[in-house]
């Protein structure tokens, strides 16, 4: 029997999936379904993706398509007005969108025999998934002061590693510490992605390279900005291998263990604390810990 807990963030997850299906037509963003969701808008999409296997962009784009399919197979509508039926502003961009997912434009899949929706490979499902990941760790709950953070961002391609993004805050960040004279004073490298995916092709996703810096920071460099980890309770997770497999405990963090936990998530970003580095050790040996800011 699942616990009061986890079922209360399963229910609100089935009241984001409901307002999905009844407003398709609308522009339906993160911030809103987190309202919804009653969630902070830094776990809402951790959340939804950890008990669906799809991000709510991604869910909500697969909802739109299978929706325009219906509305084109059972209607003589138009494909404008099935477009704006599922929150497209136009026929165009709903029927290229129709050719990039189906791989058919919109008369064809009004005119096929077969509904395009039975022939498209099925996905590898969350529970297959889950099969694949080793099994988790509970984590470690601790206290922590505020911290100070020398910051460097650069923006990536969602639906990847994050890597290229990783690699050029780093590289920004390393340079305008030694700049400032700071990496004497740097306690740890950590690592925010305070933004919500709008889509599996989102290019423009944040990621935050941070160097906690302890005593007094001195005027940033061009390029850096300085923020703050609030004090608090924190959950760690600890993951040991590849950042390509960091995911795995992401997912088991908001799938596994915080529905089942009973504590709520503060309203402040989580972090990865990269222990050791990729130039010391080889990928398989590789410790990152994932902070979860909890009440």
């Amino acid at each position: 029997m699942r616990k009061p807990v986890e079922l209360s963030y399963r229910r609100r997850i089935n009241l984001v999936i409901a307002h999905i299906g009844a407003h398709l037509d609308a522009p339906l963003d993160g911030v809103e379904l987190a309202e919804i969701a009653a969630m902070s808008r830094y776990h809402f999409h951790r959340v939804f993706a950890a008990i669906t296997g799809l991000t709510p962009a991604e869910y909500v784009f697969l909802a739109r398509m299978s929706r325009a399919a219906e509305g084109l197979r059972n209607s003589r509508a138009t494909v404008m007005q099935v477009a704006l039926d599922v929150g497209f502003e136009s026929g165009p961009a709903l029927a290229k969108a129709l050719r990039r997912f189906f791989g058919m434009s919109a008369s064809e899949i009004r005119n096929a025999a077969v509904d395009p929706r039975l022939t498209l490979s099925v996905k590898e499902t969350p529970s297959q998934r889950r099969r694949k990941e080793s099994a988790m760790i509970p984590p470690s709950i601790i206290d922590m002061p505020a911290q100070q953070v020398l910051c460097a961002t650069e923006r990536g391609r969602a639906n990847n590693d994050m890597g290229p993004a990783a690699r050029r805050a780093f590289q920004r960040l390393f340079a305008g510490a030694e700049a400032m004279g700071v990496l004497p004073q740097v306690n740890r490298n950590i690592a925010i992605a305070p933004d919500a995916p709008r889509g599996p092709d989102d290019p423009d996703q944040r990621f935050v390279a941070g160097y906690v810096v302890d005593g007094v920071m001195p005027p940033l460099a061009d390029g850096l900005h300085q923020e703050t980890i609030v004090a608090g309770r924190w959950a760690v997770f600890r993951h040991v291998g590849p950042y390509t497999t960091l995911w795995q405990a992401w997912s088991r963090a908001y799938r596994d263990w915080v529905p089942q936990s009973g504590v709520a998530l503060r309203d402040v970003p989580p972090f990865e604390h990269y222990v050791n580095e990729p130039t010391e050790v080889p990928p398989e040996a590789l410790i990152t810990d994932i902070y979860v800011p909890i009440a």
